[in-house]
């Protein structure tokens, strides 16, 4: 069975719908397949299920792999025409802070739904359970092979088959493996945006705190990122720690500052105030008020301190011995956690071989790759899902005009 379409897109996540709705708004014939029972099953998880869809903060500088790559495609679809583009959807959100953007009903299933309306609506063929096996070019058109046992022909391929992150709703190697195919490089992919294990096993005792801190790696101490930081069992999340997991690897150092809104020097002269006036109190209750018991007790113990002195009896190198930990606890990474509990991948088909202005294959004429499956990578914070909609949306752009001329001259020659 072969089926014609202009163009095909392999994948229902953020760049694919966003790229076969554009190229559908547009009167082109498209095809998007999508390997599971639904379109976007990584989007309803982003965001603990409330989707953090975009941030009006992205630039190129909050990407790892290309960051230039990633400025161009921004550019030509910044945050605020992805905020203008979702008012058209009909989503209503709101900013939660640092730039930040939710849809309000606080589900991650809106942003889907609305896609999934304006993809029907704009007369787009949808097959779900449907997975491409295998593609390529013969007599210049794109042949695709389907798990179906079915064969789509088209004018364009879109690889937006998202990353290895998340295989349990979606995550695969597979999109890697079809543009290997096609004679690109793949930058090993690897998770990114995790969840950091550490060594120390009395981490343990801080389980179920969710504390502000300030974190850094002990290799690049100019990075640091403040946010809720959430204690496991065996290590620590949140989003400062899922950006920093980018780069960390074990043996590294993550320096925890658990009093970011102080310096050193206002801590500790805080500390001093406070046993100058309670002279005849034990040291644990130095810290009521300031820290949650099981950090101080904690704390204590690191920092070889007898539970028993009273705060008449605190020198000056006990101060600093105190101000010195909480302002920057070494911590030693064990390692990040796997691709199922990776936010996104880092590594995928090489950015110097795609043209960022278009999205476009330098290799093969009509090939566009866009999303989780290039070699870029954004900080958490909405900032991925950003990059997967611009790039999606430059690839619409760029396949308009290609079959623009390409009818052109269509007419021309009859």
């Amino acid at each position: 069975m072969s089926v014609d379409y202009d163009v095909t897109v392999i994948g229902g996540g953020a760049s694919g719908m966003m790229c076969a709705l554009r190229c559908a708004r547009a009167g082109l014939r498209v095809l998007l397949l999508e390997k599971e029972i639904l379109l976007g099953r990584k989007i309803l998880v982003t965001g603990n299920g409330r989707c953090n869809f975009t941030n009006i903060n992205a630039s190129g500088d909050k990407y790892y792999g290309d960051g230039k790559f990633a400025e161009t495609v921004l550019k030509i679809f910044p945050a605020r025409a992805c905020l203008k583009f979702f008012d058209d959807l009909g989503l209503l959100y709101r900013e939660e802070g640092e730039g930040r953007y939710f849809p309000i009903t606080g589900k991650s299933a809106s942003v889907n739904d609305c896609f999934a309306a304006a993809l029907l609506f704009a007369g787009a063929d949808i097959k779900c359970k449907c997975e491409a096996l295998k593609a390529y070019k013969a007599e210049g058109d794109f042949k695709v092979e389907c798990s179906d046992g079915a064969k789509y022909c088209s004018k364009f391929l879109v690889l937006a088959c998202g990353g290895a992150a998340y295989p349990q709703v979606s995550g695969s190697m597979k999109g890697y493996d079809l543009a290997r195919s096609f004679g690109h490089k793949i930058i090993n992919p690897r998770p990114a945006l995790s969840a950091i294990d550490l060594k120390e096993n009395a981490v343990s005792r801080l389980a179920g705190l969710k504390l502000y801190c300030a974190a850094s790696l002990s290799d690049n101490p100019q990075q640091r990122e403040e946010g809720e930081v959430t204690f496991g069992a065996k290590g620590v999340g949140g989003n400062n720690i899922l950006t920093l997991s980018r780069q960390a690897q074990s043996g590294d150092k993550l320096i925890l500052d658990f009093m970011p809104q102080f310096s050193a020097a206002e801590f500790k002269a805080l500390l001093k105030e406070r046993a100058a006036k309670y002279p005849s109190f034990k040291i644990k209750e130095l810290f009521t008020g300031i820290l949650p018991a099981p950090l101080y007790n904690l704390l204590m113990d690191y920092a070889g301190l007898r539970k028993n002195t009273l705060l008449v009896e605190i020198n000056d190198n006990i101060f600093d011995r105190i101000v010195s930990t909480v302002k920057g606890w070494p911590f030693t990474v064990a390692g990040i956690r796997s691709f199922k509990e990776a936010s996104c991948t880092a590594g995928g088909v090489s950015a110097g071989e795609v043209s960022p202005e278009r999205c476009e294959s330098k290799l093969v004429k009509g090939l566009y790759i866009t999303g989780e499956l290039l070699d870029i990578d954004g900080h958490c914070g909405g900032y991925n899902l950003q990059f997967a909609w611009a790039s999606g949306y430059s690839a619409s752009e760029a396949i308009e005009v290609e079959y623009g001329k390409s009818n052109s001259k269509k007419n021309k020659g009859s």
